[in-house]
């Protein structure tokens, strides 16, 4: 009997009793498959390196305008640090302040808009196609929604339930009077 190079799996299989399945492709062993795709590997993990950091700095590259930049003195390395931060699942940014007067909050998102109006316009001079603009406002006219076993009328604080006049008057209905009886 000549023997013949068979790997030691293909010979495993062929002396068990099971029948080969004809829907699973043949298996490749790693040692080759590293040796064929090795380049490819090399190549395609030094991209990736680089489309990672090429998106971060798109990303950042807004940090680093002269005209946005108040301080030099790390503000935009702290800005930086905290996208990343909220890139990898923070829930809010180390910045989003939560209690702010109405009045200043108001000021910078009219501020902000001004600002939006003023870029759209160069953009539309210069003959720049920019993305439709986003509508901020909401439905006013929509009924609120209230969650299950909320009550309908009033509003419930602190464990207590409190009618404003219009409310009791709307449980009550109007009171019928009768004009010229005596």
């Amino acid at each position: 009997m000549s023997k013949t190079n068979i790997s030691r799996d293909e010979l495993k299989t062929f002396m068990t009793s099971k029948p080969p399945s004809s829907s699973s492709p043949p298996k490749i062993r790693p040692k080759q498959a590293m040796k064929a795709g090795s380049d490819e590997a090399v190549s395609d993990a030094e991209n990736l390196k680089k489309d990672l950091s090429l998106q971060r700095l798109l990303r950042e590259s807004h940090l680093l305008d002269p005209q946005s930049s108040y301080s030099p003195y790390g503000q935009n390395r702290h800005k930086a640090m905290d996208l990343r931060l909220q890139e990898l699942g923070t829930k809010s940014s180390l910045y989003h302040q939560r209690n702010m007067p109405m009045s200043e909050r108001k000021g910078i998102a009219a501020k902000a808009f001004g600002r939006e109006e003023i870029r759209r316009k160069e953009a539309k001079e210069n003959g720049i196609i920019l993305e439709k603009a986003a509508k901020g406002s909401k439905d006013i006219d929509t009924k609120r929604q209230r969650g299950i076993g909320a009550p309908s009328v009033g509003r419930f604080k602190g464990g207590m339930l409190t009618l404003s006049k219009r409310d009791v008057i709307e449980i009550q209905g109007r009171k019928k009077t009768s004009k010229g009886k005596t």
